[in-house]
């Protein structure tokens, strides 16, 4: 639950509506699916999955994805298992840090473990794993630092059909690494804001027949004294029409309206 947290807190950077649906859902409306923590997956899921990649979707996956069977055996796969295919990357082995109580891995070593994507400088703790991953086809976008795992892809991207699956052979705690990573799934998928609103204001969306309703909720002690909209929207809050910019002061709402 804690790992669907930190994915789902991450990619509200987006600006995007997020559903939490289960594997029995119809992908079909979806661009993305991020499925953390799916280690367990029968072979009629994973073949669904494949296909949504297949027709354009973008797929995010973890470490140990598609590795076990919904009874809890052990498939005889490496991760990602029975995504290995789709995913063009195999994990060849891993540096488990769970097994390192206190004292039995030092301080120096952990503080030399990150992870860096591409064209960044910024460097970001791993939490528990840290997957050696072989690359079959897929890119890297991000790599290791440190010791026996410094240069070695920690995420990466493949292409599927007409779509992309990224697999992250890694986890972190921090919110940052995953606005990163969702900043990038976001790209490749052309998935762009509903509305352009500042760092830390939160965007969804409601319709009904007549209208498309837009959220703004300010998540910052901070004010926003204009907030650009795509198209002349009505200001519910405030009951005016032909609104363009809304102002948000500390941890406040505007709710927008725009006809269909």
């Amino acid at each position: 639950d804690s790992e669907a947290i930190r994915y789902y807190s991450g990619f509200k950077v987006l600006q995007r509506n997020i559903d939490i649906v289960p594997l029995s859902a119809d992908f079909s409306p979806y661009k993305i699916i991020v499925a953390p923590a799916l280690h367990l997956v029968d072979d009629a899921t994973a073949g669904r999955l494949r296909s949504f990649v297949n027709g354009g979707g973008v797929l995010v996956l973890n470490y140990r994805a598609g590795t076990q069977n919904t009874n809890n055996s052990m498939r005889r796969v490496l991760s990602p298992g029975v995504f290995e295919e789709i995913a063009g990357v195999v994990a060849k082995s891993n540096l488990d840090l769970v097994e390192y109580g206190p004292g039995m891995l030092d301080d120096q070593l952990r503080s030399e473990l990150g992870i860096v994507f591409n064209g960044s400088q910024t460097v970001f703790r791993p939490r528990t794993t840290l997957e050696a991953l072989t690359l079959h086809g897929a890119v890297t976008i991000a790599t290791y630092r440190g010791r026996r795992m410094a240069g070695l892809p920690a995420i990466t991207r493949n292409r599927y059909g007409r779509g992309w699956v990224f697999y992250i052979g890694t986890d972190c705690a921090e919110n940052s690494f995953h606005e990163e990573l969702a900043r990038i799934v976001g790209a490749a998928a052309h998935l762009a804001p509903l509305i352009p609103a500042p760092y830390g204001v939160e965007v969804v969306s409601r319709e009904d027949a007549n209208a498309n309703y837009y959220f703004l909720l300010n998540l910052t002690e901070g004010p926003h004294s204009s907030v650009d909209l795509p198209r002349p929207m009505e200001d519910l809050i405030s009951d005016r029409s032909g609104v363009t910019t809304v102002s948000l002061g500390p941890l406040q709402v505007a709710v927008l309206a725009s006809p269909k």
